[in-house]
């Protein structure tokens, strides 16, 4: 997926305007168009941080143009909790993450 595409996505997802990513990120809405529509390609690495932990996902996330997919929720979740979970959170997660495993193979 393209950085225009993910940013528009996650712009979607939020319910936020052009104009409200720019004034987020201190650039103007215009420049948010260009980068979703793909014809401004190339942004700098203070502005992809900036959109980046304005959306919570990872600079590596928005500048990767990889074929498979990542779920921004996920990447969200990860971000959010990844460093604050104890030893016995993430167990739980585990066995949630199984249990949802198994209902699906059924």
């Amino acid at each position: 997926m393209s950085l225009a595409s993910k940013l528009k996505e996650l712009r979607l997802k939020r319910g936020e305007s052009l104009q409200q990513v720019g004034d987020a990120v201190s650039v103007s809405k215009a420049h948010i168009w260009e980068l979703e529509k793909g014809t401004s390609t190339n942004p700098g690495l203070e502005l992809l941080k900036k959109l980046a932990a304005h959306f919570n996902v990872t600079v590596q996330y928005l500048a990767e143009d990889e074929k498979d997919e990542h779920n921004p929720s996920s990447l969200q979740f990860f971000r959010e909790f990844g460093g604050k979970l104890s030893d016995k959170d993430w167990e739980t997660l585990r066995v949630v993450a199984d249990r949802l495993k198994d209902k699906d193979a059924k």
